[in-house]
């Protein structure tokens, strides 16, 4: 669970409090309502009344709860039935998220390509939780079900942790969200739809890419860690960070995107027109820019830099002599764009900017070295965030496996190979 205490957390948490105590629920349902991007479900899974209140209303865990949260909530809304705290609390979670998904989905489907019917990864408690929905949008009005939900998930799409455990119902549900060729993800407000018929070679979103966007919007949005006009994003992939930054950052003016895809940009434009509104993008020069990245592109100095890089090690970085450049992509290997980035902090960030980083156990200690003398570095998370391993060109490759083992980044947890993910700021001192 990621949960970075921000601000916005903190006033949520006294008024869930106040909630329970008084009765006095007017913050926690106006905020939740008019929010999509603030995650209630974060301050419920802190708070210590949690576990209790589950049980006070009859509920062997979250998943039993929001599996009947439907038929649930009906009873609630019955006059005869007294309501009580912990009862509105759950009430005013599942209403806030159905509300801003259906929104979503309705907007996504208008605007883009979404398919009528199919499956959503929803990612909620700080990353905690991921909900499968199947949805069917019906007279263009999403409806939505939940039919299960993964405990702490290691990747995007981590479903043999649950296939064991779903009746043949539910079996039959997954596979045809997995047969769809559709990968459609739910966070914070935003839908982000990759189409892997069309979307040849986009990459994401991965768990990388959840764990920045859940980054962002605690540390930027909720406790306004930085003021942002200018920002880019490097190596957009299917665009869920320069969405994050489009629909969210208020102040921005200027929105740059690249990436040596061009269906990547393509597919990033897609959600960026299926998540904002005509009146958002308009106030944002938005420049979706295909080609290697190079400073000499751009005239003017950012607030934000924000890249998901290729960060793990080659262990020939002559590049070429074991793998192929098929598997040189497949893994996102090699340390090259973690250099030029960091090379070119000075002409690329303003005074007070801030470079948003992500790298691996494979690569921390190489990238803290490689830092500019006068520029500094936070680890955000800095026990890291463990998440699975499963890069085939790798594990394909006995020599280039057994470097990165070597190395000491990789480490094994029930029978299953992992690294750490770190989310680093790194701003001149």
């Amino acid at each position: 669970m990621i949960n970075l205490t921000t601000k916005t957390f903190e006033g949520l948490t006294k008024s869930l409090s106040d909630f329970l105590s008084s009765n006095k629920f007017d913050y926690w349902q106006t905020i939740l309502n008019n929010n999509g991007n603030v995650d209630g479900f974060l301050v419920l899974f802190n708070h210590p009344v949690y576990n209790k209140l589950l049980n006070k209303l009859g509920f062997k865990s979250f998943k039993d709860w929001i599996l009947k949260a439907d038929k649930w909530n009906e009873e609630i809304l019955n006059p005869n039935k007294d309501t009580n705290p912990e009862s509105l609390v759950l009430y005013h979670l599942w209403n806030s998220l159905r509300k801003h998904m259906v929104d979503s989905l309705r907007q996504s489907r208008m605007s883009g390509e979404l398919p009528q019917k199919g499956g959503v990864l929803c990612f909620i408690g700080g990353l905690s939780k991921c909900i499968i929905f199947k949805y069917e949008i019906v007279s263009n009005y999403p409806k939505i079900q939940p039919i299960d939900v993964i405990d702490n998930p290691k990747s995007a799409f981590d479903f043999w942790s649950i296939t064991d455990a779903l009746g043949l119902k539910e079996k039959n549900l997954l596979k045809e969200i997995l047969s769809s060729g559709h990968k459609i993800i739910y966070h914070r407000g935003i839908t982000v739809h990759v189409d892997r018929r069309i979307d040849i070679e986009v990459f994401g979103p991965t768990i990388d890419t959840l764990l920045l966007a859940e980054v962002i919007n605690q540390e930027i949005f909720e406790n306004k860690l930085i003021n942002i006009e200018k920002a880019i994003e490097i190596g957009c992939g299917n665009g869920l960070l320069t969405v994050c930054l489009a629909k969210y950052a208020n102040r921005l003016k200027k929105l740059v995107s690249i990436d040596i895809n061009f269906l990547s940009l393509a597919c990033c434009n897609k959600n960026v027109a299926g998540n904002t509104t005509p009146f958002q993008i308009e106030k944002i020069d938005l420049n979706l820019v295909k080609g290697n990245f190079d400073p000499k592109l751009f005239d003017y100095k950012f607030d934000l830099i924000v890249c998901n890089p290729p960060y793990i090690p080659l262990f020939d970085e002559k590049a070429g002599k074991y793998q192929s450049k098929k598997d040189y992509f497949e893994a996102v290997g090699g340390l090259q764009l973690i250099d030029e980035i960091l090379s070119s902090l000075e002409t690329m960030l303003n005074a007070n900017g801030k470079l948003l980083l992500l790298v691996s156990s494979l690569s921390l200690d190489y990238t803290i070295n490689n830092i500019p003398t006068n520029y500094t570095h936070e680890i955000i998370i800095p026990k890291g965030y463990d998440v699975l391993f499963d890069v085939e060109a790798v594990l394909n490759n006995t020599k280039w496996f057994n470097f990165l083992k070597d190395s000491g980044g990789l480490f094994e947890k029930y029978k299953f190979l992992y690294h750490k993910l770190y989310p680093i700021w790194i701003f001149k001192k």
